[in-house]
């Protein structure tokens, strides 16, 4: 059964619209096959249901469980805490909050409808639905772990607005197959136009996020002990593997399988490990960055054998 990823750019209120992108991969990248502004919720859902011959990865830039009236879910918490060193966050969610832009709250209508259809949030099922966060996945993914400021805010003129989205364009543009919104002249598009070509370019994104996910590093928030919400974080690590003569290795990588094959039958193995020969991978911790990484790598191997042992069994 063939995969496909949607992304939804999920507008708040009922008058504005969605950015939502159907996309597939095609050998390295991924290839996009719809690409619209819908309105309603009903719209997207016959949209979404185009595909149930398909496995359907669906990420949606919007809350889509909110169990709390007031105040943050545990979600805002503790994503704003990750990713407060780069100084990402998210804003509060609430059904108080929420029923100001539409008093049933589309998001939550979104997740019921789609559930009602076998969607769930499990990566292991034939139908997925996740929340995504554009600016957590352009963060990490493209943009040297640095949000990218091409949301309007007061301060931030037109021009301004229109070189990040041109550089937002740019970078996906390095992981799609060519479509005419990614040779688009940004300069040329003026009033709402840049709006829709915003809310379409984040509709990329939540199903690149979805692609992503699946297949690299990632952090899963949840709502009530269930996962709900996904983002992509660094691939940097820093590693302890076990070698033959009971000894231990530390390093870093950005793929820990593939190091850990070098280490075990490639001349790319370290000179310690190549003649140590079988290793094991024994601990391994996320970093935020290559700088990070070492750090952490250099206050490791300061440890002593004993540090070593508890930090693994930790």
């Amino acid at each position: 059964m063939n995969s496909i990823y949607i992304g939804i750019d999920l507008a708040w209120g009922e008058k504005n619209l969605s950015g939502f992108c159907v996309a597939k991969p095609e050998g390295k990248k991924l290839k996009i096959l719809e690409l619209k502004l819908l309105k309603s919720i009903d719209e997207i859902v016959q949209q979404i249901l185009q595909y149930k011959d398909h496995k359907i990865y669906v990420g949606v830039d919007a809350p889509l469980v909110v169990p709390n009236e007031t105040g943050n879910r545990e979600i805002e918490k503790n994503f704003n805490k990750d990713f407060a060193k780069y100084k990402i966050s998210m804003l509060p969610a609430n059904k108080k909050l929420l029923s100001k832009y539409s008093p049933k709250i589309r998001s939550i209508e979104l997740f019921e409808k789609l559930r009602e259809e076998g969607f769930d949030r499990d990566y292991g099922s034939e139908k997925v639905i996740y929340e995504v966060y554009t600016h957590s996945t352009i963060a990490i993914c493209f943009h040297n772990h640095q949000i990218l400021p091409y949301k309007r805010k007061k301060g931030r003129s037109s021009e301004f607005i229109k070189e990040q989205l041109g550089i937002y364009k740019k970078y996906l543009f390095k992981e799609f197959h060519s479509h005419p919104i990614l040779k688009q002249d940004v300069a040329e598009l003026k009033g709402q136009k840049v709006k829709d070509f915003e809310d379409l370019l984040d509709s990329i994104t939540c199903s690149y996020a979805m692609w992503y996910c699946k297949y690299n590093d990632a952090k899963f928030y949840q709502v009530e002990g269930v996962d709900t919400f996904v983002t992509p974080i660094s691939k940097w690590k820093v590693y302890m593997l076990k070698c033959s003569d009971d000894s231990l290795y530390t390093g870093v990588a950005t793929d820990l399988e593939r190091r850990v094959y070098e280490h075990n039958n490639s001349p790319k193995g370290a000179k310690y490990t190549r003649v140590r020969r079988p290793v094991e991978l024994v601990y391994y911790e996320n970093c935020d960055d290559r700088v990070d990484a070492t750090r952490r790598e250099y206050v490791i191997k300061q440890l002593s054998r004993k540090e070593k042992l508890e930090l693994i069994n930790v």
